[in-house]
């Protein structure tokens, strides 16, 4: 198992991709966010916005969030590194 990462501020709820449980790479995953004017599920394998609601419609969210997170073998696009040498 991998230590665990803080989750982005804003996110209430997070769950882990089909990539993730193939992979074991826990950063591909579905992230619920809240903010006052909206609840909101994106995916961060495929970048995907998967739902979005006003008025706190969180538990539609969540369960958007899940159905997609349970199919999506998207990985997340690894972080830019230095020029490499050769």
């Amino acid at each position: 198992m991998t230590a665990q990462t803080a989750w982005p501020a804003g996110v209430i709820a997070r769950y882990l991709t089909k990539a993730a449980e193939i992979t074991g790479d826990h950063d591909a995953t579905v992230d619920v966010s809240q903010d006052p004017d909206e609840t909101t599920a994106t995916c961060r394998g495929c970048q995907r916005d998967i739902s979005r609601y006003r008025n706190y419609m969180t538990e539609a969210v969540k369960r958007d969030a899940q159905k997609h997170a349970e199919t999506c073998r998207a990985i997340p696009r690894p972080a830019s590194t230095a020029a490499s040498t050769r």
